[in-house]
This record gives structure tokens, sequence and C-alpha cells, in this order.
């Protein structure tokens, strides 16, 4: 690195919005404490572990924060971009810099004393209202961005990057051109990717027309990505309940008024029976729910989002099962119930094993004795209700079931495991959902909203069809992929028309 001493360093600081509106004499100690600094591609600025002495602002070029392991993989922490500061966190909350930086290209730093920095802080509380105001910032989107890894897929995450380089003028239905300005090595390890995974994604993303990408310009097709980032965000959505809610419960075990308030789709007040038929349908979903994500995790795909539904679902899984022991209040209920908590007990045992060839081979026969305890205990509160009402609430209530089914005995087929039987039940929960849609949707003829809603559910149940009916020449990872997120949609529909049910007059 080299000093450049012929700058004006106090015009410099002054157009900096850190620093601006700052008094002369403020100016002068920071200008004394200051030195411009021309770094060449490549070069280590410092390194992790060097003691933190300065924060830098880059004026030009870029600057990568970075850490590495002893066996030279690299992780990219940030990429700095002209008019972005770093090192103030370490220099005001560490000793030492937690990450390396380094120069992507031929970059110009505004390098400021530590010292110098404090005794202006002192002079001027508004510089450091400013920097905590930066480095508030910054948490915010380390946090956004660490909840995407984990609940965003690739694409999402590729094109919010892309969304955000062109900034919030874009035209939305237009087109619009970004430059991602750093090598695409360095953009895949910036996203925690292999190099061949980013440009699998990239060409996922041009063969879905959503962008079109020539060297380090990309080309946004803006309606589609709008299209394409609603249904993904809409996929990313985990039908659960709020589990503290079902902690709340008012007097005899049920939800209180104002418990019954939130998003669609949560537990409402329906009343005793369609609430206690509600619950005990959607154990059932559950159960397939969380075969279908231990397969996903089994064979690799999806991994993160398919264990963040897992772990989800069996918390809410037992908090149900407790819940509905209260609710068990005639001895056909309570025997259904004690046989599936007995069913439940292995079961749980292998969903929180390591998803293994062998544990499959035990879950398929595992899940199928749930699954039927499940259903039991659902039609004994049916009948214990008794009324028409109770039976629509059971009708949606399996569709939800049969939407996370399908997709658990399409799964085993492909990997080959009782393929004729499943084969068989793949047919037969297809044949049933298509004739119950059709009789929800005859039921309630005359009711707006769910017949808006089952319109709804009609389109993804095409799209999961269509998914589930994929040969077996495709690439089993983008068919499940497919069949997995197609399924998740259905189920939020489907969640949302058996509320609209349970909520209908007696």
């Amino acid at each position: 690195m080299s000093v450049r001493s012929c700058v004006d360093k106090k015009r410099l600081l002054r157009e900096l919005p850190l620093f601006c509106d700052l008094a002369s004499e403020n100016l002068g100690e920071l200008e004394s404490g200051s030195q411009i600094l021309a770094c060449q591609r490549g070069q280590t600025i410092y390194m992790v572990g060097n003691p933190a002495r300065r924060m830098y602002i880059v004026l030009s070029g870029q600057v990568k924060l970075s850490v590495a392991s002893n066996r030279g993989n690299e992780k990219v922490i940030d990429v700095i971009e002209a008019g972005r500061s770093f090192g103030e966190a370490e220099l005001f909350g560490g000793q030492r810099y937690l990450a390396g930086a380094q120069a992507v290209k031929p970059t110009q730093l505004l390098c400021i004393s530590g010292a110098h920095l404090r005794r202006a802080m002192k002079m001027d509380s508004r510089i450091a209202v400013r920097i905590i105001r930066v480095l508030s910032q910054r948490q915010i989107e380390m946090e956004a961005e660490l909840a995407a890894s984990h609940l965003s897929s690739g694409n999402q995450r590729l094109l919010d990057f892309f969304l955000g380089l062109a900034g919030p003028g874009r035209d939305l239905v237009g087109e619009t051109q970004v430059t991602i300005g750093i090598s695409k090595r360095l953009l895949a390890s910036r996203f925690d990717m292999q190099p061949e995974t980013l440009s699998r994604t990239l060409r996922e993303l041009s063969d879905a027309g959503l962008i079109a990408v020539d060297g380090g310009r990309i080309r946004l097709f803006n309606a589609r990505i709008g299209r394409y980032l609603a249904d993904e965000s809409f996929s990313q959505a985990i039908v659960l309940p709020e589990l503290n809610r079902l902690s709340h419960a008012g007097a005899g075990g049920y939800p209180t008024f104002a418990d019954s308030a939130g998003p669609p789709g949560l537990i409402a007040e329906f009343g005793p029976a369609c609430d206690a038929i509600n619950m005990a349908g959607r154990q059932r979903m559950l159960s397939q729910r969380m075969a279908k994500s231990w397969l996903m995790l089994e064979r690799g795909v999806l991994s993160r989002r398919a264990r963040l539904i897992l772990r989800q679902s069996i918390s809410l899984f037992d908090i149900q099962l407790n819940e509905l022991a209260t609710r068990s209040n005639s001895a056909e209920i309570c025997t259904a119930h004690a046989g599936l908590k007995e069913a439940w007990q292995p079961y749980r045992a292998l969903l929180d094993s390591e998803p293994t060839r062998k544990g499959a081979l035990e879950l398929f026969s595992i899940n199928e004795e749930v699954l039927a305890a499940a259903q039991r205990l659902t039609l004994s509160f049916e009948k214990a209700d008794g009324t028409a009402k109770g039976r629509l609430v059971n009708l949606a209530g399996r569709e939800r079931m049969l939407s996370q089914s399908m997709v658990k005995y399409f799964m085993f087929r492909r990997m080959g495991i009782r393929v004729s039987k499943c084969r068989a039940k793949l047919e037969d929960a297809n044949n049933e959902f298509s004739a119950a849609l059709v009789e929800l949707t005859s039921v309630t003829q005359g009711k707006p909203r769910i017949t808006a809603e089952l319109d709804r559910v009609s389109g993804y149940w095409g799209i999961l069809r269509s998914a589930l009916a994929v040969g077996n020449d495709m690439e089993f990872a983008a068919t499940a992929r497919k069949a997995f997120t197609a399924s998740e949609n259905l189920l939020q529909r489907m969640d949302k028309a058996v509320e609209l049910c349970a909520g209908l007059p007696g």
C-alpha cells in the first residue's frame, strides 16, 4: 500500500455522510489522524488477529472481508463498495480484527486513526450517533441474511442480491441491467455456495426467464421476477400455529377470543368440538409432513428448510398431543388418544435420528401406523360432534393431510422403497383429493370466501399433480424440490380453507 499526501483530506471528510456539517476544529482533528491509502488488486489491508487501530472508508474500488480455515477454505463475510466503511466494529468493540481485509481491485481508502476518531467523538456526539446507526444497519442486514440462508432458496437469495444492486428506483415492469462487479468465485463464497452451485443457480434463473447473464452484467426481467418472488415467498411460509398460543388457552383448555386473533391459518375460535377435530386433523397432516421433510433430509435436498419444518412440526405435534388429552371426554376418544401417543414415541425417536437409507425403510411402516392412529382420533372427535359442520372440517382437514402424504409416497417410490405400494397409494390419494375437492366446492356453494379459497386450492393442486407426474428420467433433486415446494403452497391454501370451513355458523 502507498500513502497519498497530495489529497485534500478535509474536503473528503466533509463530503462523507459520517462527518458532514462538523465544525472546522473537529474536521481538523480527524484530518490530522487520516491517511489516503492506495491498494493494488489482491493487496492485504489487514489480517485476522491484527490489532484494531483504524477505521477505513472505501473511496473507490472494492474490499472483501473474509476468514479462512486451516485447510485454506475461504468464507467471504462481506464485499465493501465505495462509500462504505469497515473496521469500526472491532475498533470500538474489540481489540483485534475478526476478519481479514483485502482489496478486490485497485482501491483507494481513507484510513482514520482510532485515537483521533475517539477525540472527535468527544467533541461532537453526532459522530458517535452516526457510527451507531451504521453498525445497527449492518447488524440488521447480517441477521436478515442469516435468516435468508436458512429459510430462502439459493435462487431467491441471488435475486434479492441483484434487486439490491438495481436499487429502489428500478422499473417494476420492464428490464433493469446491473453489474456484479466481483468475480463469480467471490460471489459464490459470499453466498456460501460452491462455484458450480452458483453457476447452476444462475442457469436455473436464466432458464426460468427471470434473468439474462452476459459475463458480469445481469439483465433483470422485473415483472417475471415479481411474480416468481411472490410465489417463492409464499412457499417459504411454515404453516404452523404459534406454539405459545396453544399454551395460553382459556378456561377448559380452549382458546379465548383474544387468543384467536392472528394471521390467517392459525387456530381460531371455532368452538370446542370443531377445534378438536381441526387439531386432531392437524396431527394427521403433521405425521405426513414430518415424513416428507425427513426424507428430503436423507436425500440432501432443501436440507435447511426441511430441517426447520421437521423441527417445528415435532414441537407442535408434542404440544397438540398434550392439548388433545384435555379434550378426551369419552372412552372412545381416550382410547384413540392413547393409541396415537403410543405410536408417536418410536416415530419421534426415528425422526430425531440422523436420516439414513436404513431409517427410511423403517420410516415407511412406522409412519403408516401413526397416520392410522391420528385418523382414528380425528374420527372419534367427529363422531362425538355428530354435526355436518364437523364432517366438513374433517373432510377439508384430510385434504391438508393428502397434500403431504402424496409427496411422501412420491419420495419413497423414487427412492425405490415399496414401489408398487407407493404407486397404488399415490393414485388413491390423488383420486381422493380430487373427489373431496369437488364435494367441498359443492357443499360450500354460496360462501364466497370459501369458494375463492378453494379456487386457489384447485390451482395449486394442478401444480402439485404436474410435479408428481414428472417421469423417472428427470434428476431426482430437481423433481423433489418442485414437489416439496408445490405441496407447501397447497398446504398453505388448504389450511386457510379448513379455517374458513370451521368458522361457518353451526
